[in-house]
């Protein structure tokens, strides 16, 4: 038998189909934001209270979520928590793995964070447990930070203060006579500014007389140098001069030594003339007779 549809049959079939394929579609679309098709492996863990955890909420590796809380149950006098952990975080899970509950503060919202084992470590298999750790409460922290010693210092100190505030404030204490001190060098160095001031002051008034002598001095030490330089240009005269005499005083050295040779040669020949002179018989008699010479008898007694 063959079923046949009419027009509105048809259209109202197409439009099923429509909404079908269309909440399927958003089915998969909530499913895939949601992670409902990404394949996941359980692990369970137990605290000694809940922490207020509930379910949903999430599992956070190095502050990524790679998970959620699935139940949380009491178990005899511990609390059973169960969690669905997405299978390619699966192997960073080892035996050494701890899990601790944690909140974004005080009051926000419990998630459980996982401290990753070391890789030697063997890997969790599922449904195993994860070991735990408690969170830490308020009166924990305060004993860890020792808050009642860390008052009892603070209040030490703000009395410390108060006590140095008073000493600051007291016009006899060392803030007072320090600062005094301090007035009284700044005044001394006030007095001597003032006189190093006017002491500057007489001797820029000094400046353009002292100038003026400068100038007057270096015209003198011009001059001085210009008289210099002519003396020099003469002096290298002279002893050009000199240079030019000292070379003709060998030969005129030379020259004297042979007329006094000459001389002394004339004086000899002179001297033979006058004793073959003397020795002639015409000549000898009509010389002149030589000088008396007188003796004295230095030895003779009266």
């Amino acid at each position: 038998m063959i079923v046949r549809y009419d027009t509105r049959e048809k259209v109202v079939g197409a439009f099923m189909l429509s909404i079908m394929i269309l909440l399927a579609l958003t089915v998969l679309a909530i499913g895939r934001s949601k992670d409902w098709f990404r394949e996941k492996v359980t692990y369970f863990t137990t605290f000694k209270e809940s922490y207020n955890l509930e379910t949903n909420a999430a599992v956070k590796l190095f502050n990524a979520d790679i998970g959620k809380v699935r139940e949380v149950t009491l178990v005899g006098n511990v609390v059973h928590v169960r969690m669905s952990i997405f299978a390619e975080y699966a192997p960073r899970i080892r035996k050494d793995s701890i899990a601790t509950v944690q909140s974004v503060n005080y009051i926000g919202n419990k998630y459980i964070s996982i401290t990753p084992g070391t890789p030697e470590s063997p890997q969790l298999l599922a449904d195993e447990e994860i070991s735990s750790e408690e969170q830490q409460s308020v009166a924990d922290l305060l004993a860890k930070f020792e808050v009642e010693e860390t008052a009892k210092m603070v209040i030490r100190a703000v009395q410390d203060v108060s006590e140095v505030a008073t000493l600051l404030r007291d016009p006899e204490g060392p803030l007072f006579a320090a600062l005094t001190s301090i007035n009284n060098s700044l005044s001394a160095v006030e007095v001597r500014v003032g006189a190093i001031l006017d002491s500057l002051a007489v001797a820029v008034d000094k400046v353009p007389h002292t100038v003026d002598l400068v100038d007057r001095d270096l015209e003198k030490v011009h001059e001085i140098g210009v008289e210099i330089q002519a003396n020099i240009a003469l002096l290298q005269q002279v002893l050009t001069n000199v240079e030019v005499g000292s070379r003709d005083v060998p030969a005129i050295t030379e020259t004297t030594v042979k007329g006094i040779e000459e001389i002394r040669v004339g004086v000899e020949q002179i001297d033979e003339v006058v004793k073959s002179l003397k020795k002639s018989i015409l000549i000898r008699g009509n010389l002149p007779p030589g000088p008396e010479v007188q003796v004295n008898d230095a030895g003779s007694r009266p």
